[in-house]
C-alpha cells in the first residue's frame, strides 16, 4: 500500500477560491439584503466556512504522513464537530427553536479541546515526560488566567445570566484561547521553524476565541447585529483555522531559532502573570468593583505564581540544576 504523498499548498486554491467567492457574493447581498434577510446570510457564510475549515483539516488528515496523523485527526475532529454545531444552529433557527444552552453549544465548544488534544499528543511524541509536564503546567496556569479575565469582563453584564448559561458563555472563549496557547507554547518546546505556516494555527485558534469573547460579551448586553464585521469574523478566523490545521506540522527544522526559544521558555510564565494583572487592572477601573471579581482576581493571579513555580522546579530539576 502506498503513502499519499502531501498535498501541497497550492492544492488548496481551487477550495479556498471558491469558498472566497461565495463568501464574497454573501457578503455583497448582505449590503443590499433586508433587515429580516441578515440573519439567514449569517447562518450561510458561517456554514460555508465551517464546512471549508473541515474539508481541508480532513485533506491534511487524508495527505499527511504516518506521524502526522496522530495529531492531525484531532483538528480533523475539532473542525467537523464545529460544522455539525453549525448545522445543528442552522436546524434550530429553521424551526424557530433557540433555547441557550442549545445542542449546536455542544457541538461548537468541542472545537477547542479536540485542538487542545492534537497539540499535546503531538508534543507527547518529541519532547521529554518533564516538558510535556511543563507545557501541561504553562497552559493550567494560561487558563486560570484567562478565565479569571474572563469572568471579570463578564460578571458586571451578567445579573440575568443562570450560572449554566455564563458557565457556557465562558467556555466558548476559555476553550479556544487555551488551544491557542498550547499551539504557541509548542513553538519553542517543539523547537519549530518561525514561518507562517507554524504561526497560523495559533493566530486562528487567538483570533476565534477573542471573537467568541466579544460575541458573547454583545448578548449578555443584547448588542449583537446581523451581518456585522464581528459576525464576519467567525468565517474568516474558521477559514483561517482550517488552513492553519492543514499547515501545521510539528517537525523540528535546523533553522530554528534555539537560542531565542531557551530564553522564551524561561519567559512564559511571564504571560499568564501579565494576563492576571490585565485582570486586575479591567476590574480596578470597572464602574462597581464587585467582591467576587475581587475574589476570582486573587485567586487566579495566586494560582498562576503557584504553577510558574511548580514549573521553575521541574525543569530545575530535568536541567539539573
Amino acid at each position: 500500500m502506498t503513502v499519499p504523498q502531501p498535498m501541497t499548498p497550492a492544492d488548496l486554491k481551487p477550495i479556498l477560491t471558491v469558498s472566497s467567492l461565495l463568501l464574497l457574493a454573501i457578503a455583497v447581498l448582505s449590503l443590499f439584503a433586508g433587515e429580516s434577510w441578515l440573519a439567514l446570510l449569517d447562518s450561510v457564510h458561517w456554514t460555508v466556512s465551517a464546512g471549508t475549515a473541515w474539508v481541508i483539516a480532513w485533506l491534511g488528515t487524508l495527505h499527511g504522513d504516518a506521524g502526522q496523523y496522530w495529531y492531525r485527526r484531532w483538528f480533523c475532529y475539532g473542525t467537523g464537530l464545529y460544522f455539525v454545531g453549525q448545522c445543528c444552529w442552522n436546524l434550530q433557527e429553521l424551526f424557530y427553536w433557540n433555547p441557550f444552552p442549545a445542542p449546536s453549544d455542544v457541538f461548537y465548544l468541542l472545537m477547542g479541546p479536540c485542538f487542545t488534544c492534537g497539540l499535546l499528543k503531538a508534543l507527547r511524541r518529541r519532547v521529554s515526560s518533564a516538558r510535556l509536564r511543563a507545557v501541561k503546567l504553562d497552559t493550567l496556569a494560561m487558563t486560570i488566567a484567562l478565565l479569571g479575565f474572563i469572568l471579570a469582563l463578564y460578571l458586571p453584564n451578567a445579573a440575568d445570566a443562570s450560572a449554566l448559561e455564563l458557565a457556557v458563555l465562558v467556555a466558548y472563549p476559555l476553550s479556544l484561547l487555551s488551544a491557542a496557547s498550547v499551539a504557541l507554547l509548542a513553538l519553542p518546546f517543539l523547537a519549530l521553524e518561525l514561518t507562517w505556516a507554524s504561526g497560523l494555527l495559533p493566530a486562528a485558534l487567538l483570533a476565534e476565541g477573542c471573537v467568541w469573547m466579544q460575541w458573547n460579551l454583545q448578548a449578555l448586553t443584547g448588542t449583537n447585529q446581523g451581518a456585522s464585521i464581528l459576525n464576519w469574523g467567525f468565517s474568516i478566523a474558521g477559514l483561517l483555522v482550517g488552513v492553519g490545521a492543514y499547515l501545521w506540522q510539528a517537525e523540528r527544522r535546523r533553522t530554528a531559532p534555539v537560542r531565542t526559544y531557551r530564553a522564551v521558555l524561561r519567559a512564559i510564565p511571564v504571560a499568564a502573570l501579565l494576563v492576571s494583572v490585565a485582570t486586575l487592572v479591567l476590574i480596578w477601573f470597572s464602574a462597581q468593583p464587585q467582591t467576587a471579581e475581587m475574589l476570582i482576581a486573587a485567586g487566579a493571579g495566586g494560582s498562576v505564581l503557584l504553577l510558574s513555580a511548580l514549573r521553575h522546579s521541574l525543569l530545575s530539576k530535568e536541567n539539573g540544576k
